[in-house]
């Protein structure tokens, strides 16, 4: 395990399934190994559903009234231990390739249902 990329879209996770729209894209980006952990806390809180598991990927659905302050000034902060493979180390705690789309996630009601996906970067 490296890390997450994590994409946030305002399709359902049965649109997603059936074809992406890329104009449904909210944000992206990709974060080190306990860069999931607040999606695992919203879930644990009740404020999120967890609907597939297994990290290709792990999708979550989420009303945006949870999400946009978590994210408003980028990715949520988090804690990652030192990761070192056979030609590689990563630093804990990073995140890389923030993408927010701010005029999209403006356009969204704050009960928006949105799905969050947490691929797994192995």
């Amino acid at each position: 395990m490296l890390g997450w990329w994590i994409v946030i879209s305002s399709q359902t996770p049965q649109e997603l399934d059936h074809e992406v729209d890329k104009s449904a894209i909210l944000a992206t980006w990709e974060s080190s190994v306990g860069g999931k952990k607040w999606l695992d806390a919203l879930v644990s809180n009740g404020n999120a559903t967890q609907v597939q598991f297994g990290g290709y990927p792990c999708r979550y659905t989420v009303a945006a009234k949870h999400v946009f302050p978590l994210i408003q000034d980028g990715p949520p902060k988090h804690t990652a231990p030192l990761v070192v493979g056979d030609d590689y180390v990563s630093d804990g705690g990073w995140s890389a390739k923030i993408t927010m789309h701010r005029n999209r996630m403006d356009a969204c009601h704050e009960d928006s249902m949105l799905t969050i996906d947490a691929w797994d970067q192995s």
